[in-house]
């Protein structure tokens, strides 16, 4: 259970580079390059919105659900990886806690 590093570029004015780090225990982490801005959510947190070449990752409050903390424009092929790295650390976590 290792967590999975990765940057992408994002597809808002200023093309800029996050570096995202997806942790199995339930954690996402984001910085952006040259900036800083680090940015943490919880799994349950993030929502993908996607429309046309772009979508949008979005942190949600955890409270309440209307409020959003932070978001993030992605590639559509960013966002499925991304989305696809979250999915296997979730069942890795789940995995793990099955065994113990």
């Amino acid at each position: 259970m290792l967590a999975e590093y990765r940057e992408f570029i994002l597809l808002d004015s200023r093309a800029r580079h996050a570096n995202i780090c997806v942790i199995p225990t339930g954690v996402l982490e984001v910085s952006i390059q040259d900036e800083n801005d680090k940015m943490q959510a919880e799994f349950a947190q993030l929502l993908f919105s996607s429309a046309g070449k772009k979508t949008e990752l979005v942190c949600r409050n955890s409270v309440s659900s209307d409020d959003v903390n932070w978001h993030l424009e992605l590639s559509n092929a960013d966002a499925r990886e991304l989305s696809l790295l979250i999915e296997q650390a979730e069942e890795e976590f789940e995995i793990l806690m099955r065994d113990l």
